[in-house]
Protein backbone atom coordinates (compact mmCIF):
# COMPACT_ATOMS: atom_id res chain seq x y z
CA UNK A 1 0.00 0.00 0.00
CA UNK A 2 1.24 3.30 -0.77
CA UNK A 3 1.14 6.17 1.55
CA UNK A 4 0.69 9.42 -0.39
CA UNK A 5 0.73 12.24 1.64
CA UNK A 6 -2.80 14.70 1.80
CA UNK A 7 -2.58 18.13 1.53
CA UNK A 8 -5.07 20.49 1.78
CA UNK A 9 -5.02 23.76 -0.61
CA UNK A 10 -7.82 26.39 -0.29
CA UNK A 11 -6.49 27.87 -3.51
CA UNK A 12 -5.07 27.74 -6.20
CA UNK A 13 -2.60 30.62 -6.24
CA UNK A 14 1.24 29.92 -7.04
CA UNK A 15 3.94 32.43 -6.39
CA UNK A 16 4.51 35.10 -9.23
CA UNK A 17 7.39 34.63 -11.72
CA UNK A 18 7.79 37.63 -11.71
CA UNK A 19 8.63 38.27 -8.06
CA UNK A 20 10.69 35.41 -7.59
CA UNK A 21 12.36 37.26 -10.52
CA UNK A 22 12.81 40.64 -8.24
CA UNK A 23 13.73 38.51 -5.66
CA UNK A 24 16.67 36.63 -7.13
CA UNK A 25 17.72 39.85 -9.09
CA UNK A 26 17.49 41.71 -5.45
CA UNK A 27 20.17 38.57 -4.59
CA UNK A 28 22.17 39.37 -7.32
CA UNK A 29 22.60 43.50 -6.42
CA UNK A 30 23.40 42.18 -3.15
CA UNK A 31 25.83 40.04 -4.34
CA UNK A 32 27.14 42.93 -6.40
CA UNK A 33 27.42 45.57 -3.62
CA UNK A 34 29.45 43.19 -1.42
CA UNK A 35 31.93 42.51 -4.36
CA UNK A 36 32.33 46.49 -5.06
CA UNK A 37 33.02 46.68 -1.19
CA UNK A 38 35.46 44.03 -1.13
CA UNK A 39 37.40 45.25 -3.98
CA UNK A 40 37.63 48.70 -2.74
CA UNK A 41 38.70 47.06 0.73
CA UNK A 42 41.07 44.57 -0.51
CA UNK A 43 42.38 45.80 -3.86
CA UNK A 44 45.65 47.84 -4.46
CA UNK A 45 44.16 51.61 -4.45
CA UNK A 46 47.34 52.75 -6.58
CA UNK A 47 45.94 52.21 -9.92
CA UNK A 48 43.03 53.65 -11.61
CA UNK A 49 41.74 50.33 -12.80
CA UNK A 50 40.70 49.32 -8.89
CA UNK A 51 38.07 52.50 -9.22
CA UNK A 52 36.80 51.92 -13.12
CA UNK A 53 36.60 48.20 -11.85
CA UNK A 54 34.77 49.26 -8.94
CA UNK A 55 32.20 51.82 -10.80
CA UNK A 56 31.38 49.09 -13.58
CA UNK A 57 30.33 46.75 -10.89
CA UNK A 58 27.80 49.60 -8.95
CA UNK A 59 26.46 50.18 -12.00
CA UNK A 60 25.99 47.24 -13.12
CA UNK A 61 23.99 46.62 -9.92
CA UNK A 62 22.24 49.74 -9.93
CA UNK A 63 20.62 48.15 -13.33
CA UNK A 64 19.99 45.00 -12.07
CA UNK A 65 18.20 46.53 -9.12
CA UNK A 66 16.07 49.03 -12.19
CA UNK A 67 15.00 45.55 -13.66
CA UNK A 68 13.97 43.91 -10.73
CA UNK A 69 11.84 46.37 -9.67
CA UNK A 70 10.26 46.19 -12.64
CA UNK A 71 10.00 42.98 -12.31
CA UNK A 72 8.70 43.16 -8.83
CA UNK A 73 5.76 45.22 -9.98
CA UNK A 74 4.86 43.28 -12.56
CA UNK A 75 4.64 40.80 -10.03
CA UNK A 76 2.23 43.15 -7.88
CA UNK A 77 0.09 43.49 -10.43
CA UNK A 78 -0.04 39.87 -11.14
CA UNK A 79 -3.50 38.44 -10.52
CA UNK A 80 -4.52 35.12 -8.68
CA UNK A 81 -0.95 34.89 -7.42
CA UNK A 82 1.01 35.12 -3.84
CA UNK A 83 2.80 38.29 -3.54
CA UNK A 84 4.88 37.79 -1.06
CA UNK A 85 8.17 37.58 -3.35
CA UNK A 86 7.09 40.48 -4.85
CA UNK A 87 6.85 42.53 -1.91
CA UNK A 88 10.67 41.47 -0.65
CA UNK A 89 12.19 41.84 -3.89
CA UNK A 90 10.83 45.39 -4.37
CA UNK A 91 12.82 46.25 -0.72
CA UNK A 92 15.47 44.40 -1.25
CA UNK A 93 15.99 45.83 -5.24
CA UNK A 94 14.80 49.51 -3.31
CA UNK A 95 17.55 49.16 -0.44
CA UNK A 96 20.23 48.10 -2.74
CA UNK A 97 19.13 51.05 -5.33
CA UNK A 98 19.81 53.46 -2.54
CA UNK A 99 23.57 51.84 -1.73
CA UNK A 100 24.59 51.77 -5.48
CA UNK A 101 23.58 55.38 -5.83
CA UNK A 102 25.55 56.35 -2.75
CA UNK A 103 28.63 54.60 -3.91
CA UNK A 104 28.32 56.17 -7.56
CA UNK A 105 27.75 58.98 -5.86
CA UNK A 106 30.56 59.17 -3.37
CA UNK A 107 32.75 57.71 -6.21
CA UNK A 108 32.27 61.17 -8.20
CA UNK A 109 33.21 63.68 -5.19
CA UNK A 110 36.40 61.53 -4.17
Amino acid sequence: MEDKKITLRLNNKKQSGHGIASFALGITSLILFLSAVGISAFGDRSTDSIALTIGLVEIIGFIVCLVGIIYGVIGELSKDTFKTFAHIGIGINLVMMLFHVLVIIYGFRG
